[in-house]
Order: structure tokens, then C-alpha cells, then sequence
């Protein structure tokens, strides 16, 4: 898929979500249609063979000059194709940001309802499936309804974000779906010192292994305490993928110390050379 299909799948995702889409958008939008339809302009229909033969010539004269004009056109109009599109693209990449804050609203009100169903599902998560829930409990199946319905609606959401994002060049990076919608805390030098990664570390796991069932994942993910759970543009997304490795560099830095005051200076060293 081309980067202005990118463009345009960003747009109807945002409409499809109700968001303005920018003044500056929409007329970027119309001087790209205006060049590509100009330079897709078809030829006009041939005209009917003159009944007379001193009329032939002049017929045919005039339909080549409008063929001949026609073509110019086009040409013409090819060689601003590509700064349309450029203009176009950049446009719409100028809007996401917006748009992600846009979804910022509805990803917060749907994170609340999982929230309140999680209080009243069962504590373990493999029980947290429809083929295993105790449908005699009508508190669990009311509280697992809502959840469901939440998800489905966050799947929705976050699919249209990625949608959206796609012009930017996406997410990019390991877990980027989770990074999306959560983020680590910074590493500190005392978190790092404690070996709070420890910690840390299994809910990227977790995450992970709960990828087929997303009711359990996103009822996983209110009930952490770890993780911050917001919708993220795409260079927040790299950046929150980066603390990953933040944590890991810096927890190897403490080891490399042979002191305790050692470890601690090479990680005071390490975070303040990538903050």
C-alpha cells in the first residue's frame, strides 16, 4: 500500500471515529484530487466522421489539436503529482497527533468500564473465558459481559489509532501494540538499584502470552499497578519501547560495578547518558 493510501486510510479512520478532520487536511486533500484527476483526464470521445470529404480534414485538424492540448495537460499536471502528494501526506501526518488525542477520551471511558467488570471477575486470569467462567454466578457473567463489550470496542479503537499512525510509518518495534496504550515508568537510579525490573519484566511476559484472549489481557493490564495505561503517538511508542532496554542496559550497569557504590555510579552514568 502506497504512503498516500496510508494517507487516505488515516482520514477515513479518523471519520469513522468523529474527528475533525483540519481544514489544512482537507484542502491538501483537494489539490492532490485536482492534479491526479488532471493528469487521469481520459481522452474526449472521437467525433462522428464528417458525410462530406472537404469536411474530413477539418474535423480531424480539430480533434488532434484538442488531443494534442490534452496531452500537454496531462504532462503538465504529472510534474506536480508528486509535490501534491507530498503536501497531501505531510498534511495528514501533521493531524495525528490530534487525532491519537482525540481518542484519548473514549480509550479512558472504555479502560474504566474493564475496570469496574475486573473488581468482579475471578482473580485468576485463566478463569477469566467464557469456556471456563462459572455462568452460574450471575455477578461474573454480568461483569464479563461488560468487560467483553469494552474490549471489543478497545480492539475497534486501537485498530483505528493504528490505522491512523500508519502514515506516520506506524509504531515500528517489539510490543508495539503494547506500547500503544501503556507505558513503563522511567528507570531510576534507586528502581534500578532495587532491581525493580525484576517486577517489570513478567508483565511484558504476561502480556504476551495472553495475546489470544483479549478480555483476560485488558483485565490483566487495569489490574497491574506498573504500567500507565494512555493512547500513544507514534514517536511515544518508540520511546516507550526504548525504556524497555533502559531498564535491562541499566540493570547490567549495577552488576558491572564491583562495589555497591560502583554499581550504583555506572547506572547513575548509564541513565543520565540516555535520558
Amino acid at each position: 500500500m502506497s504512503a498516500v493510501s496510508h494517507a487516505h486510510g488515516a482520514i477515513k479512520a479518523a471519520e469513522r471515529r468523529k474527528l475533525p478532520v483540519p481544514d489544512a487536511v482537507q484542502e491538501a486533500a483537494a489539490v492532490r484530487d485536482a492534479v491526479f484527476h488532471t493528469v487521469h483526464q481520459p481522452d474526449p470521445e472521437r467525433p462522428a466522421l464528417p458525410d462530406t470529404a472537404d469536411q474530413v480534414e477539418r474535423v480531424i485538424r480539430e480533434y488532434a489539436a484538442t488531443l494534442q492540448t490534452l496531452d500537454l495537460t496531462r504532462r503538465a499536471a504529472g510534474r506536480f503529482q508528486d509535490e501534491a502528494d507530498d503536501l497531501f501526506m505531510r498534511a495528514v501526518r501533521g493531524a495525528v497527533p490530534v487525532w491519537i488525542r482525540g481518542l484519548e477520551k473514549e480509550f479512558t471511558t472504555l479502560v474504566g468500564v474493564v475496570s469496574k467488570a475486573a473488581a468482579k471477575l475471578p482473580e485468576a486470569l485463566d478463569q477469566i473465558d467464557p469456556r471456563r467462567m462459572n455462568w452460574a454466578d450471575p455477578s461474573h457473567m454480568a461483569a464479563y459481559t461488560k468487560a467483553e463489550g469494552a474490549v471489543v470496542q478497545l480492539e475497534q479503537l486501537i485498530a483505528d489509532r493504528a490505522d491512523i499512525v500508519r502514515v506516520a510509518g506506524g509504531d515500528g518495534g517489539r510490543d508495539n501494540a503494547l506500547f500503544a496504550v501503556a507505558a513503563l515508568p522511567e528507570p531510576t537510579t534507586e528502581r534500578v538499584m532495587a532491581q525493580d525490573w525484576k517486577q517489570l519484566s513478567p508483565t511484558l511476559t504476561r502480556w504476551r502470552e495472553l495475546r489470544d484472549q483479549p478480555v483476560a489481557r485488558w483485565v490483566y493490564l487495569v489490574r497491574q499497578q506498573e504500567l500507565t495505561l494512555s493512547l500513544a503517538t507514534p514517536g511515544e511508542v518508540r520511546q516507550r519501547s526504548i525504556q524497555v532496554e533502559r531498564w535491562r542496559e541499566a540493570g547490567f550497569a549495577r552488576m558491572s560495578g564491583l562495589t555497591a557504590a560502583g554499581g550504583q555510579q555506572a547506572v547513575q552514568t548509564y541513565l543520565a547518558s540516555t535520558a
